[in-house]
């Protein structure tokens, strides 16, 4: 690896391109400016305007988040250095690919639309299945699941078929929401009792982990279920998952991390996973009193977002001793996105007219990630710390 981190000429060997988090959350940053857009243009600019903006939260913005949270944590699973400079620029070059063929899909072979938005993700799940492979790293293969589930969710999405695009995307969010359930449900609880044993007394903590394999038992049976538009039968499902979740995050000591605002990001952004889950799952049920799509967005904007804005802002902060310190920039970031959520939710579930809180929601959201933006672009400036998401230092590069 000593190598990629001597090529000081050209742009493969600029520091940007060093990390994989760099541009890709960069690009996960800005793409979820511009996903809420459509809602704030006037009428008639975007042809499908749901629709593009369904496909570009779920592919676009949290297709990078994902990609950059991976690359980055994989050297920690397999033991071994960075991913190279050059797998780095070239997801981001089909990352952008994806964006542009999607786009321009009325003007393109449909075939060459599903390979452009496809080759991302499947560039990326190729990567880290020859990674884990070469290490035996078999606990971790669910990740390259997930990737072809991501690949086959966008190719049905991209294909036209609108008998199945609904619940496509639903199917789409809920795989997300596993990736949530699998990567938070970990790091969460680990975290902070890492944390609570540092700093305080760790007594009373508890992590129920056969309530969290429950509850991601329960959401792949609510989202299987979905396939077969059950919704009778997933909506019981998700309502099951969340409650789970729920008890288990009573053992977490949440109220404790108040001393730790680093920290309380995560759990805030972690509340919207079984809060999501059980609203989905009661509109599912209930379509005649709860809006489906209304409630979507408590998994979208609020499990999605907040907790991938709660993880890439882990890599703007600075570090001080064995902390990290949550700028006042970024606690507005998170704080808007995290209250741009129920105004979402209330915009179409209440009786009055949607389009002005739809509009007040967009323009929270858009607000916070453009702060974020800004705090990640400045921390471009300094030496990427390794291991690149936790407070520990190791030397920096």
């Amino acid at each position: 690896m000593r190598q990629g981190h001597g090529q000081g000429r050209g742009r493969i060997g600029h520091p940007f391109w060093q990390a994989p988090h760099r541009p890709l959350f960069a690009l996960a940053g800005l793409w979820a400016l511009v996903a809420p857009l459509v809602w704030l243009v006037p009428d008639g600019i975007a042809t499908d305007p749901v629709g593009w903006h369904l496909h570009e939260l779920m592919f676009g913005m949290a297709g990078a988040a994902v990609g950059g949270y991976l690359l980055t944590a994989l050297p920690a699973w397999t033991g071994r250095g960075p991913v190279p400079a050059r797998l780095t620029l070239a997801l981001t070059a089909l990352w952008i690919a994806g964006r542009l063929a999607f786009r321009l899909s009325d003007m393109l072979p449909p075939t060459a639309v599903a390979a452009a938005t496809s080759a991302y993700f499947a560039v990326l799940g190729a990567y880290i299945l020859r990674a884990l492979l070469q290490c035996r790293l078999w606990s971790r293969l669910w990740v390259v699941a997930a990737m072809c589930g991501l690949l086959l969710a966008d190719l049905l999405i991209v294909s036209g078929a609108a008998a199945v695009q609904g619940r496509v995307g639903l199917c789409g969010v809920l795989l997300f929401a596993l990736l949530i359930s699998a990567i938070g449900g970990r790091a969460v609880p680990a975290f902070t009792r890492h944390w609570l044993e540092r700093r305080t007394d760790p007594t009373g903590f508890r992590d129920g982990r056969w309530l969290g394999r429950l509850g991601i038992g329960a959401l792949m049976a609510g989202a299987a279920a979905t396939v077969l538009d059950a919704n009778a039968a997933a909506g019981g499902l998700l309502v099951l998952s969340g409650t789970l979740q729920f008890l288990r995050t009573a053992g977490w000591r949440s109220l404790g991390t108040l001393r730790y605002p680093a920290l309380l990001l995560f759990h805030l952004a972690w509340l919207w996973l079984p809060a999501g889950l059980l609203l989905v799952g009661l509109a599912l049920l209930f379509p005649q009193t709860l809006v489906p799509s209304a409630a979507l967005h408590a998994l979208t904007m609020g499990a999605m977002g907040t907790m991938m804005l709660a993880i890439m802002s882990r890599a703007a902060m600075v570090r001080q001793d064995d902390r990290l310190v949550l700028s006042p920039t970024l606690a507005a970031a998170f704080a808007l996105v995290w209250l741009s959520v129920p105004i979402r939710i209330a915009a179409g579930s209440v009786a009055m007219e949607p389009l002005m809180p739809m509009r007040l929601a967009s323009l929270f959201w858009i607000a916070g990630w453009a702060l974020f933006l800004c705090s990640h672009l400045r921390s471009l400036r300094r030496p990427v710390p390794r291991p690149v998401l936790s407070a520990h230092r190791r030397a920096a590069q």
